[in-house]
């Protein structure tokens, strides 16, 4: 069943859970549906949804891309990348682009499950993210070429924004303003996906 399909009770927490619990919900529930495919071909990419705890509570990665990316420079993302040749499935694409963007090695993250693909509207991808949770504290290195700032997204806060969204949200409407910058496009679109997923989760968990 595609995200949207997802029968998602409101109102979103007013404070998520710690990461672990977060993350062991979102495999629960992750693990008992099919991911939808992408409804238009594409060249294959894959992100990574990065869930830590910051004071006990969840958060997850974003950054800004810099001015000088080849792909959607200036724009705010989630860590990841293209499929390369020596990638073993998308998997590890998202974990490969993560540690090169942000510094997070493979070994340090449990992937707890993948959603629905997302393609881009112009540059001609098709997007699988995936969801993991990091088991140590937070420490990034974003690459100077690639990552002009790193955004510690609340997941509360994400949530709170989403319940805000029309129910069905147009490409100009579905914008989530966090931490000061403008988030949209793809970005929105996965986020969109994982907000409702973490909806349900977190309400099979009460």
């Amino acid at each position: 069943m595609p995200a949207e399909r997802l029968p998602c009770p409101p109102p979103p927490p007013d404070r998520a859970p710690a990461a672990a619990p977060l993350a062991d919900a979102l495999a629960r529930l992750l693990a008992g549906r099919a991911a939808a495919p992408s409804p238009v071909p594409g060249r294959r990419a894959a992100v990574l949804i990065v869930l830590y705890d910051r004071a006990g509570e969840a958060h997850l990665l974003l950054t800004k891309r810099t001015d000088t990316v080849p792909s959607h420079p200036g724009q705010v993302s989630l860590p990841g990348g293209v499929a390369e040749a020596g990638d073993a499935g998308l998997r590890d694409t998202a974990l490969r682009e993560t540690h090169e963007e942000v510094g997070i090695p493979p070994e340090a993250l449990r992937v707890v499950g993948e959603l629905d693909e997302v393609p881009t509207i112009a540059s001609g991808f098709v997007i699988r993210p995936f969801v993991a949770l990091l088991g140590a504290p937070l420490v990034p290195i974003p690459s100077d070429a690639e990552v002009a700032r790193v955004l510690e997204v609340p997941v509360a806060a994400l949530l709170r924004a989403d319940a805000g969204l029309p129910e069905r949200p147009t490409i100009t409407t579905l914008r989530y303003p966090l931490l000061g910058e403008d988030v949209w496009g793809a970005t929105a679109r996965i986020l969109r996906i994982f907000s409702r997923v973490a909806r349900c989760a977190l309400a099979g968990a009460r």
